[in-house]
């Protein structure tokens, strides 16, 4: 008898009793295959058919992508985000530290190019990080924040005080932080050791990077003696220009700086007589600061003095008062007793005559007796009459006494206040004087500090700050003050101390223009689209910082103030914005940037 052939779940044909067997063989084969071959075992079923036999699917190999191209950054090689690289050399200079939110990534720059890079990890969305111009604030090695549950932030260097910092932090490879720039470990606490307060850092969207520049607008730098004759002979002037290649050019002049020609003066550069009479007028100012804090120390000691005599005056005054009112009391209780005693005087002698008008057959006795009695009430009566006649005088007389004193009184109240006013207004001018000198003082004392200055298109006015401090604030002349000229970040990188030359570099940030929505067609959109971005470029493209320097007019005694305190640091900030409400006490500039 034959069987019937069965086909078995797994394809094939299985006799009856052997189905449990064959079924656990060919799962016991799977195990063996997928113990054998791993990566083949995840390819191994094909679900589509119990029937068709089965293949073995490759796994797609990812296409690498080509590596980033590298550029010579100080002998650094970028190419790989995610890696940390740092050059073999110690600063040279100032440092700009540059943040790039698109590509995560932290750069420091110094005199001689790219120094330090590492990954990031900037704010995530609901609390990114906002992008502009800042500086470092504080620095703390050990610090928990105040704002996330004491969140450990090694190595924190603020650049706001409303809480965002770089720090060591975890890097997950994408925007994670509360807004705070975190750091690798090891980066952080080598960046904390080469930054200082102050160091420029700029948060943009794209990458930026500083590069070498001069200008004729750029400000220059006067040494405190007089230059020597080397400072005028000319040299090798590197010129930053769209080849990036070095020129022969004659050295930057004061005179140039100032809008005067470039010939080579004989003894000293062109405006430095200008400079000299600068810095005598401000130790002239000073001087006359010191003597008005006197004259005005003598002149609050006198109204003092004085005050006090009036003062003096016045407490006498109120004694008199005083007095008086006392001795118009006691004359006014006399004279109520001269009048009781008169007007009973008067009553007993009324009483007496009525007596005898009553009273009939008087003896001769009698009538000598009753007119000498009476005789004696009228002589009282008289007399207590003027006394109380002269009680009424003299109350009169201690009234007008009183009203004399209390006018005196008054015009010594009005002394005193007047005298009062005087110590006021003679210590406010104290007060004045005392803080003006001590602003020029600390104005002084902070000439050794950077200077930084920035020119806002938005307000067409410029600001000048030194040791977080606000120095000056003028009106600025901008030509086309209607077109957009971008944001520039110039670094004073090194001064020359026997010339007026400046090595500058700077960090452009182009502004963009809003994005437009587009009607019309899909055709006409992408047209419309593509036209509006060749205008963005092209605008980019015209917002350079050489354009920038020629559009400002600075006063040229305005210029000289800053060249006079003009030192490596410096910095001068050029951008459409105004300043971030940021921007404050213990704060330089803050300059957003959209």
């Amino acid at each position: 008898m034959s069987s019937v052939p069965r086909v078995g779940p797994f394809g094939g044909t299985v006799n009856g009793p052997s189905r449990l067997a064959l079924a656990l063989g060919g799962l016991v084969s799977v195990f063996a295959i997928t113990t054998a071959a791993p990566a083949q075992a995840q390819f191994f079923f094909d679900y589509g058919s119990y029937n068709r036999p089965y293949t073995v699917k490759k796994p797609k190999v990812k296409k690498s992508k080509p590596a980033e191209a590298t550029y010579d950054h100080g002998g650094i090689e970028r190419g790989n985000t995610t890696k940390e690289v740092v050059a073999d050399r110690k600063a040279d200079g100032p440092l700009v530290i540059t943040v790039s939110l698109r590509r995560q990534r932290v750069s420091v720059w110094d005199r001689n190019g790219l120094m330090m890079e590492a990954p990031i990890s900037s704010g995530k969305l609901g609390t990114p990080t906002p992008t502009g111009i800042f500086s470092i604030l504080q620095k703390n090695r050990v610090h928990f924040s105040n704002l996330y549950d004491s969140a450990p932030m090694p190595n924190m260097q603020r650049i706001t005080w409303s809480g965002v910092a770089l720090h060591a932090g975890a890097l997950p490879g994408y925007p994670a932080s509360h807004g705070c720039i975190r750091l690798p470990h090891g980066f952080s606490k080598r960046l904390f050791e080469v930054t200082q307060m102050g160091t420029r850092v700029i948060v943009a969207y794209d990458p930026v990077r500083p590069e070498s520049i001069q200008h004729e607008q750029l400000f220059a730098a006067y040494p405190d003696g007089v230059p020597s004759m080397h400072a005028l002979m000319p040299g090798e002037t590197r010129v930053a220009d769209a080849s990036d290649s070095p020129r022969l050019g004659p050295p930057r002049e004061v005179g140039s700086v100032l809008g005067v020609s470039t010939a080579l003066a004989s003894e000293t550069p062109p405006g430095y007589d200008a400079m000299i009479n600068l810095r005598t007028q401000r130790k002239a100012e000073m001087e006359k600061l010191a003597a008005a804090v006197a004259d005005a120390q003598a002149e609050k000691a006198a109204t003092v003095a004085a005050a006090k005599d009036v003062m003096a005056s016045l407490d006498g005054r109120k004694v008199a008062v005083r007095d008086a009112r006392v001795e118009v009391n006691r004359l006014a209780s006399a004279l109520r007793t001269a009048e009781q005693a008169s007007r009973a005087a008067n009553q007993k002698l009324a009483k007496f005559s009525q007596g005898l008008v009553r009273k009939t057959g008087f003896t001769p006795e009698d009538v000598a007796r009753a007119a000498a009695d009476e005789d004696r009430l009228e002589t009282a009566a008289l007399d207590l009459a003027d006394a109380a006649e002269a009680a009424k005088v003299a109350h009169a007389n201690g009234i007008a006494a009183l009203t004399k004193a209390e006018a005196a009184l008054i015009e010594a109240d009005k002394a005193r206040a007047d005298a009062v006013e005087k110590v006021s207004a003679a210590n406010v001018k104290l007060n004045q004087a005392v803080e003006a000198d001590a602003a020029a003082k600390r104005r002084e004392a902070k000439r050794k500090l950077p200077v930084h200055v920035f020119v806002s298109r938005k307000t067409q006015t410029l600001y000048v700050r030194q040791g977080y401090e606000p120095i000056l604030e003028t009106p600025v002349t901008i030509e086309k003050p209607d077109q957009l000229i971008g944001t520039h970040v110039f670094t004073a990188m090194a001064v020359d101390p026997a010339k007026v030359d400046v090595t500058w570099s700077v960090a452009s940030i182009p502004t963009q223009t809003a994005p437009v929505k587009y009607s019309g067609s899909k055709k006409e959109r992408m047209q419309a689209a593509a036209e509006a971005e060749r205008a963005a470029a092209e605008l980019r493209r015209s917002q350079t910082a050489q354009a920038a320097l020629a559009r400002i007019k600075v006063p040229d005694d305005v210029r000289l103030q800053i060249e006079d305190v003009m030192k490596p640091g410096s910095s001068l900030i050029i951008s459409d914005n105004g300043l971030s409400n940021e921007t404050g006490k213990f704060t330089d500039f803050i300059v957003p940037v959209r």
